[in-house]
C-alpha cells in the first residue's frame, strides 16, 4: 500500500472531504526518499490538494487520517491516465501519416491527428466509473505532521 496523510475538511452524508499537503513538502521526498511525486509536485503552485471520497465511518473536521491505495491500482492507474493518450496519439499520428503518404501537408495532417486521438483518449478515459479507486481511510493517533509519504 501507499500511504498519504491528510486533515478532514468535512464530513457529511457519506461523503469525506480531505486536505493533502503538496507532496513537494514531504521531508522524504525531498530526501529523495520519497514515492516520487514531489519531484513534479514541486512544478504545480498549489500548496493543499482538496479530495472528496465517499467514505462511512464516523470522521471528525480536523482529524487525520491517512489514505492508502494498493501499488498496483495506482501503477494501472497511471498507466491508463498517462501511457494510453501517448498511445492514442502515437497510432493515430502513425496511421495518418502512412494514409497521407507523400502529401504536401503530410506532417501537419499526423499531429493533427495524433491530437485529436490524444483528445478522444483523455475523454475516454476520464469517465469516473471507469476506475474506481476506493481508497482505505485510517484514523491516525498522532497529528504530528501533514506531508509524510510512504509505503508499507
Amino acid at each position: 500500500m501507499i500511504w498519504q496523510i491528510a486533515r478532514v475538511d468535512a464530513s457529511d452524508s457519506g461523503r469525506l472531504k480531505l486536505a493533502f499537503s503538496s507532496p513537494s513538502m514531504c521531508s522524504r521526498c525531498s530526501r529523495g526518499e520519497g514515492c516520487g511525486a514531489g519531484v513534479f509536485g514541486g512544478l504545480l503552485m498549489r500548496t493543499v490538494t482538496r479530495v472528496e471520497l465517499p467514505v462511512a465511518g464516523g470522521f471528525a473536521a480536523g482529524e487525520w487520517v491517512r489514505v492508502g491505495l494498493p501499488s498496483r491500482l495506482l501503477a494501472f492507474a497511471a498507466l491508463l491516465h498517462y501511457g494510453l493518450p501517448v498511445a492514442g496519439f502515437l497510432a493515430v499520428a502513425s496511421a495518418v501519416h502512412l494514409l497521407f503518404d507523400h502529401a504536401a501537408w503530410q506532417d501537419g495532417a499526423a499531429l493533427a491527428g495524433g491530437l485529436a486521438g490524444l483528445l478522444l483518449v483523455v475523454l475516454a478515459t476520464r469517465r469516473p466509473a471507469l476506475l474506481a479507486m476506493n481508497p482505505v481511510v485510517e484514523r491516525l493517533s498522532c497529528t504530528r505532521d501533514d506531508s509524510n509519504s510512504y509505503h508499507q
